[in-house]
């Protein structure tokens, strides 16, 4: 069936972050349970299924494991009539979610400073965006450095956004950015996920803050709530980051014979180098973030 097909694309999107991509998911699975394809209970046997595959597939990715999880408990409790349960959680959770970036963006704004700041940023995500669409100040005099976010260039993609903006966008590759570190004010980032000492975000995060860091310029990881370890469910909040290689064709269409590759798209990067966590209700220093009460 078409939907099954649909929703098994989102096992390999390798370029949107984390809160479009489940943003994405939510309104395909709305389209499907509206247009009446999904009927059965080996519909809703899928649907556990998926979402379970989901999570194991993206499990660095908060966002989707905290979403997943939930849908996962619903059907399992929902045996019979399973689709107006669904329908009412995926309309409350996105009435609960749908602002969540907006919020982030404005709690940032009224803490950082970006007026006439060179600022770097590393592969794509929707809240470091939502903060440049909000910022009212003089856009042309904010410049900001964007690495490629190498092998799928999701980078380019950021740059391309912004720079529509209105801002002054240079786009580097992922290790040109230490030729502006004597310039650089500030380096903005997003999360995939937050543990209770490190945080995971594309592959080149790790280079960056430490450089930032020894340079003395201040980090921000911007991540709503979702993000940190608390709000998993509690079987889950104890793991460890953990990654499968992606597919080495993206580094190497073609190497020589016995070349060995690797193709790892996120890394581990201490949370004691950022100076702050900034979610859509407050700013943690790394400390706190270890402390935090669960969520479910």
């Amino acid at each position: 069936m078409k939907w099954k097909e649909d929703l098994k694309k989102f096992e390999s999107d390798n370029y949107s972050g984390s809160a479009e991509l489940l943003e994405q998911y939510i309104e395909l699975i709305l389209y499907w349970l509206e247009k009446g394809d999904m009927q059965s209970s080996k519909d809703r046997g899928f649907l556990m299924d998926h979402s379970r595959k989901l999570q194991e597939t993206h499990q660095s990715l908060f966002v989707l494991v905290h979403f997943c999880s939930q849908v996962t408990r619903l059907l399992t409790q929902e045996k019979l009539e399973w689709r107006s349960p669904l329908l009412n959680f995926l309309s409350e959770y996105k009435t609960v979610w749908s602002d969540v970036s907006e919020k982030l963006a404005t709690q940032a704004i009224s803490i950082i400073d970006m007026s006439q700041k060179l600022i770097l940023i590393h592969s794509q995500s929707s809240a470091v965006k939502e903060v440049f669409r909000k910022f009212s100040g003089m856009r042309k005099k904010v410049k900001i450095i964007q690495t490629e976010s190498r092998p799928v260039f999701e980078g380019r993609m950021q740059a391309t956004l912004i720079k529509k903006l209105g801002y002054d966008v240079t786009l580097v590759p992922d290790v040109g950015f230490a030729r502006h570190l004597d310039k650089i004010n500030m380096i903005l980032l997003g999360a995939d996920s937050i543990y209770k000492d490190y945080f995971v975000n594309k592959a080149g995060t790790y280079n960056i803050c430490l450089a930032g860091k020894n340079a003395g310029i201040p980090i921000y990881v911007l991540a709503d709530s979702r993000k940190f370890w608390s709000s998993l469910p509690s079987l889950r909040q104890e793991m460890e980051y953990n990654e499968h290689q992606k597919t080495h064709q993206e580094v190497w269409e073609d190497p020589p014979a016995g070349l060995g590759i690797e193709n790892f798209y996120f890394e581990k990067t201490p949370s004691a180098w950022v100076d702050g966590f900034i979610t859509e209700n407050e700013v943690l220093k790394s400390s706190q973030v270890e402390n935090l009460k669960p969520l479910l």
